[in-house]
């Protein structure tokens, strides 16, 4: 299982498990993909504060992690 800590950045999360890329682009986000995006608004943001300041779903969110086989500490 990888672990997924709430309180890390968009980009750090990104750089530690690539794979949430693809994930994060699925829940409606497809500017991750751009990396020049992902490394300057990434390191702006938690993923926490992502999720809140794109209003999404956070026990989708969480499902959606725990799925592709993420662990979540808040």
């Amino acid at each position: 299982m990888k672990t997924l800590y709430m309180d890390w950045t968009v980009y750090e999360a990104t750089e530690k498990y690539p794979e949430l890329i693809r994930i994060i682009a699925s829940w409606g986000f497809p500017q991750i993909r751009n990396s020049y995006l992902r490394r300057v608004l990434g390191k702006k943001f938690t993923i926490k504060e992502a999720i809140e300041e794109l209003r999404l779903n956070k026990k989708m969110i969480f499902d959606s992690l725990k799925k592709h086989g993420f662990e979540i500490k808040e």
